[in-house]
Formats: structure tokens, sequence, C-alpha cells
């Protein structure tokens, strides 16, 4: 974390008397802003660091005991560390003044959950010192502060800080132009319709700061930009990843796989094998739409088809019935044709398993994801026997955020992840106009996707 030292008399490290270490957290509900109001002093929640007590342990005692919150070490964006000295600290114990260091861990945290306060959890001094949880529109808060009074002499070391930490979060987060997150893009490489090169322009035209092009079943997108040295760029972080198929009875099930080593002989190897898989399930498919529905395509575009560089998907034969005038859009030719024709030719198709799916990434140095869960087609109870399932085969994420998601999917998932310690992904599935032409890179459908952060950013190689 980038470390803000806040020093105004020049104090020397030997005229120090005391030193102690502390995490809080920044907590966003809505467009509000949790503070506390403790013994006349402004802070944000959390608290002191107990001995061989980690940052995020002390932080989430605190939230549980002062908010009654749940969190765990996955809700927690490292922010800023503050190094205060402290001129003159009134001591609450003898009554004196002492000079002290005050280190303090700032961590961002977008809180769903409503506060849960109970009196009872507070201590007999919180109690006695009025202990109070206020919650401040964020474009009224500097004002608060600032215009805050009180008779308590610790309040000024309290307002001083957090008037620091409320501008570097206000400057470097919500006004910083690049704070975008998408993590699940796809290029003209599996079924999108721009080239890598274009994806990241256009992300940069969109203030995004991290990108993951993850293409269906294939990493030859990523190689394309490797390089040219795309990876290295200033200006965006690109996640090498994938969206690999898992073969499942019904439903869909999607993996995704981030920070993957792109020069990984496995890796590379498999990837060929699914390319030949992909031409024969698109072929399969083709047959059936033929049989079923007299759907017939000249040799010459089946020929184009089968010679493409990309991997073929189901968005390739709808484009083909778009284009042969069986049916108005993309979508309309998967719910007349290509839903039913995928359901009677998945019996034959040779995908992985999701268990070989999962291997694959990990043995190529990256993170499994199990992306848009809805897409699997089972109820509650089903879904979380088999992320159990699948957290034993090495499972480390789930994707909360997505274009498809509605707000009670996206609760769900998010309560999955804090329930088996995941890691939080997200992204729009951007494909382009012509496959999804509804949902926009790095804001979804509707602006129904707009991450900032993500806890799986923090456990990335690729910075």
């Amino acid at each position: 974390m980038k470390q803000i030292i806040i020093n105004p008399y020049s104090l020397k490290e030997k005229e120090i008397t005391q030193k102690s270490n502390k995490a809080r957290a920044l907590i966003i509900t809505e467009e509000n802003m949790v503070l506390i109001n403790y013994a006349d002093v402004l802070m944000f929640p959390g608290g002191k660091i107990e001995k061989d007590e980690a940052n995020q342990a002390t932080l989430i005692r605190e939230l549980k005991e002062e908010l009654g919150l749940h969190f765990n070490n996955q809700d927690l964006t490292p922010l800023i560390t503050i190094k205060n000295f402290q001129k003159d600290y009134p001591s609450r114990k003898n009554n004196k003044s002492e000079n002290k260091i005050v280190c303090t861990n700032y961590f961002l945290i977008n809180g769903k959950e409503k506060l849960k306060f109970n009196q009872e959890n507070l201590s007999e001094k919180e109690k006695e010192n009025k202990f109070q949880i206020l919650t401040i529109p964020l474009k009224n808060i500097i004002p608060f502060i600032q215009n805050f009074t009180s008779n308590n002499p610790r309040c000024k070391y309290f307002q001083e800080e957090l008037l620091v930490v409320l501008r570097f979060y206000l400057k470097n987060i919500v006004t910083n132009k690049n704070n975008l997150v998408d993590l699940h893009t796809h290029s003209i490489y599996s079924d999108g319709d721009l080239s890598p090169e274009e994806l990241i322009n256009l992300a940069k035209s969109k203030n995004i700061k991290s990108l993951a092009i993850t293409d269906h079943d294939t990493i030859n997108g990523n190689l394309a930009i490797l390089e040219k040295g795309f990876f290295q760029d200033q200006e965006i972080q690109i996640i090498p990843g994938i969206e690999l198929s898992a073969k499942v009875p019904k439903g869909r099930m999607h993996i995704l796989g981030y920070d993957i080593d792109l020069k990984n002989k496995e890796l590379n190897k498999k990837m060929k094998e699914l390319e030949n898989n992909s031409i024969n399930s698109v072929l399969s498919i083709i047959e059936q739409i033929k049989r079923d529905y007299g759907i017939i395509f000249t040799y010459q575009e089946l020929k184009e088809l089968v010679n493409a560089t990309h991997n073929l998907g189901r968005p390739d034969i709808a484009k083909l019935i778009v284009k042969n005038g069986y049916a108005k859009t993309i979508q309309e030719a998967f719910d007349l044709y290509l839903i039913d024709a995928h359901q009677k030719t998945r019996g034959n198709n040779k995908g992985l398993s999701y268990q070989e799916c999962l291997n694959l990434i990990l043995n190529s140095g990256g993170i499994p994801v199990l992306a848009h869960p809805h897409s699997l087609e089972l109820n509650e109870k089903e879904l979380l026997l088999l992320i159990k399932e699948m957290i034993n085969n090495g499972l480390q994420g789930i994707e909360v955020y997505h274009s498809n998601h509605t707000k009670e999917q996206t609760k769900l998932y998010l309560e999955i992840a804090r329930k088996y310690n995941l890691l939080i992904s997200g992204g729009t599935d951007y494909h382009g106009k012509s496959v999804k032409p509804d949902i926009e890179l790095g804001t979804g459908r509707n602006n129904n996707v707009m991450i900032r952060s993500l806890s799986i950013l923090n456990h990335l190689k690729t910075k």
C-alpha cells in the first residue's frame, strides 16, 4: 500500500515515546460513507492491532464488534497506509501529553449489508463514551468533518488524518479516470468483434485500468499481443486469461483462468486439441439444424468457417444463419435453432471435465474462477454442493459481477464467495456489437457492471 507521512511538527524518531499500529476501513454503503463518533471524536471503523494479529484480522474483528458486519479477507481492498507523527498527544492514562507515531492501514470495503449495530457488543468504555455510527453522503463528508467541533483535545489529530485519507480516496478512487475493471472480454480469436489491440485501445478510451482477455478455449489472442509488449503497458493492466468450457449434463459451465503462463507446454498442447474439437462440435450442430430445419449453408461458407483463424463456436453459426435470412439477430438465431441443436448434439462433444479445466489452469500457474454461475441452471442447494466439490478440486474464485446477473444473483454469489473464502471476480462478458450489442465494455448492460475493485486483483502476479 502507498504510504503517506503526516508530520507537521517535523518530529524525530528519538522524540517518540509511544508507537501503535491500527487498521481501519472506508465502508461505502450506496452513496454514503460510515464514520464512528466515539467520545466526541470522528474516526473510521476499526481499531488497534493486537500483538501477533494481522491487519485484516483486526479489522474483521472490530467491524463485527462495532457494526455487526461480517467480512473476510476477500472483502478488504488495501487503500493506503498513514504514518502519523502526533506531537503532544493527550494520554488517557495520566493526562500527560506524549509524542506518538500511529501507523494505520486503511482498507476499502463496498458494504452491501445493512449495519447491525448492537450496544451489547461494545466494551464498557465504548458504552460510557457514547459510541455512535454515522452514515454521511460522500458529497458532504469533507465539509462535515471540517465543520465538526468537539471539546475533546484528541479530535484534531483524528480529523487531520481523516481528511488526508478521504482526499486520497476521492482523488485516486472516485475521480481517478482510470478506475474501471473488466475481467471478462472476448476478441476475434474466439467470438468477439475486435482484435486484442482494438479491445485494449477501447478499454483505454473507456478509462478501464484492468482488463482480462478471456477468449473461449484459446490463448491465441493473448499470444498475439505477448510479443508486442502489451502486458508491459503502463496505462492499463492487461491480464492473460482464458474461458474454458466444461462438459456438464445441463446448462453451461465456463471456467475462467487468470494470470496463466502463456508459454506453458501442457496448456498450448491442450489448446490445439480444443481447436480441433470446436470444429467438430460446430459441424455437428450445422448438421443438426440441417436435419431439423432444412438450413443449408454453401460449400464456400463452410470452407471459410473451417479455415477461420479463431476457435469456432455457436456465434459463428448464428452469424451465418442471420446472413442467410433464417433469423434477424444473433439472439434470435440462438432462440430459434441453436439452443435446441446444442442440446441434441452436446453428448457427442469431446469437451473437458471441470476437473480437467481446473487442473489445466492451476498447472499453468493461473487462478481458476467459476464464470457466471447462473448459466449452470442449478437451484441454490445444487449450486452450493457443486461449488464445495469444485473447491476440493482447486477452484479459487467465483464471478460475482456479470452483465447477465440480477441483483439477487449478485448478492447470492457474493455471499457464497464470503462463506467459502473464494476470490471475487467480475466482468461484462463483452463480445462486441454483432454478438451482444447491448453489452458495453467496462459497464455491461445499462451500466449494471461498474466494477472499481476486486479481491482477485490483489492475488495476481501480473501487476
